[in-house]
C-alpha cells in the first residue's frame, strides 16, 4: 500500500516536470514569434498570365492570418461585399479575403486595388499596413473572321457570318447595320461565337452594301444574366460588298407597235449563253417558223420568219436559261411586240398597282408607235388632278408634277381612246393604271436623355419631354418633387405609385423597386409646363397630340408584362406589371387614324419603332395611360 502511494507521488512529480519543461521550450518560441510577427502579414499577389474574368471575384491572400477589418477600395469604383475564407480556428483566423462585386467588372479595363487596415490577428506594435496592386480584366471579343470576304462580288442570296474569337456573354452585345438597310434574321451558332445574318429577301443585284459591326460593352449583375449597364455602341468593323450582276437580256427587237412584217427577231444577252439551252427556254406565241442563228452566242437572230399583220406576238425566255459562265436566269423574261395596228400603251411607269411611290415622282406612258403628241396629251388625265408639264422622249410621254403629290394617296391615270397615230390606226380603247404614294412621316425632334438610375425611366422621359419644350431640368429635381413612398414590400402590401415613387429607384424590378404612375409625373411636369394625364385613350387620341407638336409619355413594360398587383396599406388595389417602363412617343408613320409604325424614345436604348399591334399591346397593359406635355 505504501509502495503504491509512493509510485503515484513519483508519477505526479514526473508530470509536473514535463509540464514545466514544455513551458520552458514553448514559451520562448511563442515570444520569438510574437516579437517577429509584426513584419507580417504580407500580401501575396499571384501573377497570372491570363486576364481576370469580368465575373470573377477578387481573392486576396496573405502569408499570415489577418484581423477581419481589412478595407478594399477599387478604382474605377466598384461596389461589392467582402468575405473571409479558409478559416483556421473557428471564424477567427483567415489568410484569404474575397471581394465579390455587385456588378461584373468592365471588360478591357485596368483596375487599381487598395487593400488597407491590414493587421495581424495577434497584437502588434506596428501600424496597420496598406497594399496597392492592379489587375486588368479580360478583353472583349474580337472579330476572328467574316464570311464572305470584302474582296470580290457576292450572291444575291448571300448570308453573312461573323465569327468572334470567344463568346461575348457577360462582355458585350452587338448590333449589325446595313446601308442601304437590310431586314434580316440573326442566327447564333451552338458554341456562341458565330452569328449568321440571313437577309429575309434577296439583295438587290448590282447594289453595293455597307455592313458595320457595332459593339456595346456591358456589365451584368454578378452571376445573373441581367445587364446593369451598357456602354455606348462603338463601330469595330466596316466593309463593303458588291452584289453580283445577274445575267440578263440586254437587248431585244423588234419592240412596241407598228412593227414591219419583214422584221427579224433579235435577242441580245449580256454574256454568252448555251445554244441548246436558249432554244429549249424560248417560245413564241403565235408560233413562227424560222432559223435561229448566232456567231458569238450572245446575239441570236431569227431568220426567214414571216410575221402576220396586226398581230400581238409574245416572246418568252423561261427561267433556267444557262450561260457559259455557269450563271442562270432566275425569272422569266417576256417581250411582246405588235405588227402594224392601232395605237396602244406599251408601258406605264410606275407600273399598275405600284405602292410607296415618291410624292416627287414623275410618271410616264410609252406608246407602241409614233403618235401625234398634241393628241396624246389631250387624252391624258390624272385623278386626283395635279398640275404638271409634259416631256417627250421618242414614243414615251412623261408627266412631271409641278408640286409634290399627296402622301398615301391612290392616283388613277387614264389615256382615253382616240390618240392619233402617225403611221397606223388611232387608239380604240381607254388605258388605265393606278399607283399609291408613300406614307407620310410625322416626327418631333425630342432630344434623347438616358435614364440615370436603374428605375428612373419616368423622370428620364419627363426630362426629354420638357427639354423639347425648352425647359432644362434634372432627374434629381423631378425625383425630389415626386418623392418616395416609404412603405416596405411585405405580404402582398406595398406603396402606391399613384402617389409617389414605390421602392428603391436604384433597385431591381419587381423585388426591391417599381416606379411611379402618371398622376405624380403630371404634377411634376406642371411645375414647368402645362401637362395633363389620361387613361383609356385610343391611337387617334395619341397621334392627334403628336400632330399638335406635343410629346406624350406612355406607360407599358420593358419585360413580359405579367400582372403583379398588390394592396396599399390603406387597402386600395394597385394594378401593376413586371418590367413597368415608360417611353416618349415622338412620331408615327402613315395616317393619324391608322399608322403603320409608332416612333418612341426609350430612356434605356434610344429611338425605337413599334408596329401598331405591338405598341397597342404594350400600351394596353396599364390601361393606355400617359402624360401629355404641352
Amino acid at each position: 500500500m505504501e509502495e503504491g502511494v509512493k509510485n503515484i507521488k513519483r508519477a505526479k512529480g514526473a508530470f509536473r516536470f514535463f509540464i514545466l519543461a514544455g513551458l520552458v521550450i514553448v514559451l520562448p518560441l511563442f515570444v520569438f514569434i510574437f516579437i517577429n510577427q509584426p513584419l507580417k502579414p504580407t500580401l501575396v499577389v499571384i501573377k497570372e498570365e491570363s486576364r481576370l474574368k469580368v465575373d470573377s471575384p477578387l481573392e486576396i491572400q496573405f502569408d499570415w492570418p489577418v484581423a477581419r477589418q481589412v478595407n478594399i477600395t477599387i478604382e474605377p469604383a466598384v461596389t461589392g461585399e467582402v468575405a473571409y475564407k479558409n478559416m483556421i480556428i473557428g471564424q477567427h483566423f483567415s489568410r484569404t479575403v474575397v471581394f465579390t462585386p455587385e456588378l461584373n467588372f468592365w471588360p478591357d479595363t485596368t483596375y487599381q486595388v487598395r487593400v488597407s487596415n491590414v493587421k495581424s490577428v495577434l497584437p502588434s506594435l506596428l501600424p496597420a499596413r496598406e497594399y496597392v496592386y492592379t489587375f486588368t480584366t479580360e478583353s472583349v471579343p474580337k472579330i476572328k473572321s467574316l464570311t464572305p470576304e470584302v474582296v470580290g462580288e457576292i450572291r444575291a442570296d448571300q448570308e453573312f457570318k461573323i465569327t468572334l474569337d470567344k463568346k461575348p456573354a457577360n462582355l458585350a452585345e452587338y448590333e449589325y447595320r446595313f446601308l442601304p438597310a437590310v431586314d434580316y434574321d440573326t442566327l447564333l451558332s451552338e458554341e456562341g461565337k458565330t452569328v449568321t445574318l440571313k437577309p429575309k429577301s434577296l439583295l438587290s443585284q448590282g447594289q453595293t452594301y455597307q455592313l458595320s459591326v457595332w459593339q456595346k460593352k456591358i456589365r451584368n449583375f454578378y452571376q445573373k444574366n441581367e445587364a446593369g449597364f451598357r456602354a455606348e455602341p462603338e463601330s469595330i468593323w466596316t466593309g463593303n460588298f458588291a452584289v453580283r450582276e445577274a445575267p440578263f437580256l440586254s437587248g431585244f427587237s423588234p419592240k412596241g407597235e407598228n412593227v414591219g412584217l419583214n422584221a427579224e427577231i433579235t435577242a441580245v444577252f449580256n454574256e454568252p449563253v448555251e445554244t441548246a439551252s436558249f432554244k429549249e427556254s424560248l417560245s413564241i406565241t403565235p408560233a413562227l417558223s424560222g432559223d435561229w442563228r448566232t456567231e458569238d452566242q450572245k446575239t441570236f437572230v431569227l431568220k426567214e420568219a414571216t410575221l402576220a399583220k396586226d398581230t400581238d406576238y409574245k416572246v418568252l425566255i423561261r427561267r433556267g436559261l444557262k450561260t457559259l459562265k455557269g450563271g442562270y436566269f432566275t425569272e422569266d423574261a417576256t417581250h411582246t411586240f405588235k405588227t402594224i395596228g392601232p395605237v396602244e400603251i406599251a408601258r406605264f411607269s410606275p407600273a399598275d398597282g405600284a405602292a410607296g411611290v415618291s410624292v416627287s415622282h414623275s410618271f410616264s406612258v410609252t406608246f407602241n408607235q409614233a403618235v401625234d403628241k398634241t393628241s396624246a396629251q389631250s387624252h391624258f388625265s390624272l385623278e386626283p388632278a395635279a398640275a404638271g408639264d409634259f416631256l417627250w422622249s421618242g414614243e414615251t410621254l412623261t408627266f412631271k408634277p409641278k408640286a409634290s403629290l399627296a402622301f398615301n394617296t391612290t392616283y388613277h391615270l387614264t389615256i382615253s381612246k382616240g390618240v392619233k397615230s402617225l403611221s397606223g390606226f388611232d387608239s380604240e380603247e381607254d388605258y388605265k393604271t393606278n399607283f399609291t404614294t408613300e406614307l407620310s412621316l410625322t416626327k418631333l425632334a425630342v432630344p434623347f436623355h438616358r435614364q440615370e438610375h436603374n428605375l428612373s425611366c419616368e423622370t428620364a422621359t419627363l426630362v426629354m419631354a420638357l427639354a423639347y419644350r425648352g425647359v432644362s431640368v434634372s432627374e434629381a429635381a423631378i425625383i425630389d418633387y415626386i418623392g418616395f413612398d416609404p412603405t416596405p414590400k411585405s405580404g402582398g402590401v406595398w406603396g402606391n405609385p399613384n402617389v409617389a415613387f414605390v421602392g428603391d429607384i436604384d433597385g431591381h424590378q419587381p423585388s426591391t423597386g417599381y416606379g411611379v404612375y402618371w398622376d405624380p409625373i403630371t404634377r411634376a411636369a406642371d411645375q414647368y409646363r402645362s401637362a395633363y394625364d389620361f387613361t383609356g385613350w385610343n391611337i387617334s387620341d395619341l397621334t392627334a397630340e403628336i400632330k399638335k407638336g406635343n410629346p406624350v409619355i406612355v406607360w407599358g413594360t420593358a419585360g413580359s408584362g405579367a400582372r403583379i398587383d398588390w394592396k396599399t396599406p390603406a387597402g386600395g388595389n394597385v394594378v401593376a406589371v413586371s418590367g413597368e417602363h415608360t417611353r416618349v412617343v415622338v412620331g408615327f408613320i402613315g395616317s393619324a387614324e391608322n399608322p403603320s409604325k409608332i416612333i418612341t424614345l426609350d430612356p434605356l436604348s434610344g429611338e425605337k419603332y413599334f408596329t401598331l399591334s405591338s405598341f397597342l399591346w404594350n400600351w394596353g397593359l396599364l390601361g393606355r395611360s400617359g402624360v401629355v406635355v404641352e
